[in-house]
C-alpha cells in the first residue's frame, strides 16, 4: 500500500513540478521577459521523463516564447535562429498532437501569429530597400504560416486567402527573377479571381509566363479570367492573345492563319503589325526549311503586313520604317546576286540585267518608304529612343540607294537624273547619326 501511494505521490509531483514551469514560463511571457522564459522552457524540453501530452505542451510554448524572441527588435538579432528554433518546434509538435486539439484548447496559435506578423514586417522592410531576395523569403514564411492559419480556422478572419502577403510574396518573388514561383503566388490570386485594379498586372504576367512556356491550357484559363474580370482592356488581352499565337504557331500554320484573317475581314493596325513583326523576326530553324523564293515571298508578305498597319495609322513612323527596312533587305539581297554573278559571258550578262532590274524596283518602294518614315519621324518632337534610332537609320539607307542608284545612271546612260539623285544622296549622307 505505502508503494502505490508513493507512486501517486511521485506522479502527482511530476505533475505539479510540470504545472509549475508552465506558470512560471506563461508569467514570463506575459512580462515580456523572453530570455528568462527561453531558459525555462529549454530546461523544461531537456527532462528526458517528458511525457508526450507534456511535451506537445512544451513545444507550443516554445512556440510561442521563440516567436517572441523573433519578433523582438532588441533580441532578434542576439538569436538569429528563433524563428526556426520555433517552426521546429511546431513540427515536433504537430507530430504528436496533428489534430491541434492542444493548439486551440490553450490559445496557442499566437506564437504562429508573432512569426507571422514579424516575417511580414522584416519582408516589408527588405521590399522598400529593394532587398528583393531577403524579401521574398520572409513574405514566402508569413504567406506560409498566414495559409496554415487560415485553412485551420486558427485566425479570427473568415477570408480563405491572404490576399496582401500572397501578392507581396508574389512581387518579391518577380523582382528576384524567380519567374516559377511569382506564378505560383499569382496564380493562387488569380484563381479566386481578385480583381481590383492593383491585380490587373498579375493576369499580364500569367498569360505571358505560360505564353512563354508554350502551356496553352493555362494560358487560356488566366486569359479568359482577365477578358472577364478587367473588360475594358480588351484591347490589350487580344493582343496578348495575337501575340501568343505568332509566337507558338509554326510558320505555315501563322501564314494561312493570315491570309485566312485578311480574306475575313477580321485584320487592324494591331494585328497587321504583330503578323509584320512575326514574319520578319522568324526564326532561322524555320528560314532554314524555305527555298529562296519563299524566303523572298515571306519577306513581302512582312512588308505588306507592316505598309497594311501604316496604312490603319498613317502617324506612326516606325510601320513605315520597317516596310522600308524589310524592303531595303530585299534590294541588298539582290545586289549580293548582281555581285556574284560577275563574267563576260552572255548568259551572265542577261542574268545580270534581270537581277538589275529586280533591285531598282525594290530600291524605289524602299526609298519611298524609308521617305515616309523620315518625314513622319524627323518632324516628330518627343521621339522615343527606338523612333530616335529607326530615324538616323533612315538617313543611311536612303543614302546608301540613292548612291547606288546615281551611279546606275552612268550604267545606264540616263545622265539627266544623276544631278537630281547625287543631290539625294548628299543631303541624308549629311545628316549620318545627326539625331539624338
Amino acid at each position: 500500500m505505502k508503494k502505490i501511494l508513493l507512486s501517486f505521490v511521485l506522479a502527482f509531483c511530476t505533475m505539479y513540478l510540470m504545472a509549475q514551469d508552465e506558470a512560471v514560463i506563461q508569467l514570463y511571457v506575459t512580462q515580456k521577459q523572453y530570455e528568462k522564459a527561453k531558459d525555462q522552457v529549454d530546461k523544461w524540453l531537456a527532462n528526458p521523463k517528458l511525457k508526450d501530452k507534456d511535451k506537445a505542451t512544451a513545444y507550443l510554448w516554445k512556440l510561442t516564447v521563440y516567436g517572441n524572441i523573433y519578433a523582438d527588435s532588441s533580441l532578434s538579432s542576439k538569436y538569429p535562429d528563433a524563428a526556426d528554433q520555433a517552426m521546429d518546434a511546431f513540427a515536433k509538435y504537430q507530430a504528436i498532437d496533428p489534430s491541434l486539439k492542444q493548439m486551440r484548447e490553450g490559445n496557442f496559435a499566437g506564437g504562429l501569429g508573432s512569426i507571422y506578423n514579424a516575417s511580414f514586417n522584416k519582408g516589408r522592410a527588405a521590399f522598400q530597400n529593394k532587398s528583393w531576395q531577403e524579401a521574398f523569403k520572409q513574405f514566402s514564411t508569413a504567406e506560409r504560416i498566414g495559409e496554415f492559419l487560415l485553412t485551420n480556422k486558427l485566425s479570427s478572419t473568415t477570408s480563405t486567402i491572404d490576399t496582401t502577403t500572397v501578392l507581396y510574396t508574389g512581387y518579391a518573388a518577380q523582382n528576384s527573377q524567380l519567374t516559377d514561383s511569382a506564378a505560383k503566388y499569382y496564380a493562387m490570386l488569380a484563381d479566386v479571381k481578385v480583381a481590383a485594379p492593383e491585380y490587373e498586372d498579375i493576369y499580364k504576367y500569367l498569360i505571358q509566363y505560360y505564353s512563354d512556356k508554350k502551356d496553352d491550357a493555362n494560358f487560356k484559363k488566366y486569359l479568359a479570367e482577365a477578358k472577364e474580370l478587367y473588360p475594358n482592356d480588351n484591347a490589350m488581352w487580344s493582343q496578348f492573345e495575337m501575340n501568343n499565337m505568332t509566337s507558338n504557331a509554326d510558320l505555315p500554320t501563322l501564314l494561312d492563319q493570315y491570309n485566312k484573317d485578311v480574306a475575313a475581314g477580321s485584320m487592324n493596325e494591331t494585328k497587321y503589325a504583330t503578323y509584320g513583326e512575326s514574319f520578319a523576326t522568324t526564326d532561322k530553324s524555320q528560314l532554314d526549311k524555305l527555298d529562296s523564293i519563299q524566303k523572298m515571298n515571306l519577306k513581302v508578305t512582312a512588308a505588306q503586313a507592316f505598309s497594311k498597319a501604316f496604312d490603319a495609322n498613317n502617324t506612326n513612323g516606325l510601320y513605315a520604317f520597317n516596310t522600308g527596312v524589310i524592303y531595303y533587305g530585299i534590294y541588298t539581297d539582290l545586289d549580293d546576286r548582281f555581285n556574284a554573278n560577275r563574267g563576260e559571258s552572255a548568259a551572265l550578262k542577261i542574268k545580270r540585267k534581270e537581277i538589275a532590274a529586280m533591285e531598282m524596283g525594290y530600291a524605289d518602294t524602299a526609298s519611298q518608304w524609308l521617305t515616309k518614315a523620315y518625314t513622319i519621324l524627323k518632324a516628330k518632337q518627343d521621339r522615343a529612343k527606338s523612333e530616335t534610332l529607326s530615324l538616323n537609320r533612315t538617313v543611311d539607307y536612303l543614302a546608301n540607294i540613292y548612291y547606288w542608284e546615281r551611279d546606275q545612271t552612268k550604267v545606264n546612260g540616263n545622265n539627266k537624273d544623276y544631278d537630281k539623285l547625287d543631290a539625294l544622296y548628299k543631303q541624308y549622307d549629311a545628316e549620318h547619326n545627326s539625331y539624338k
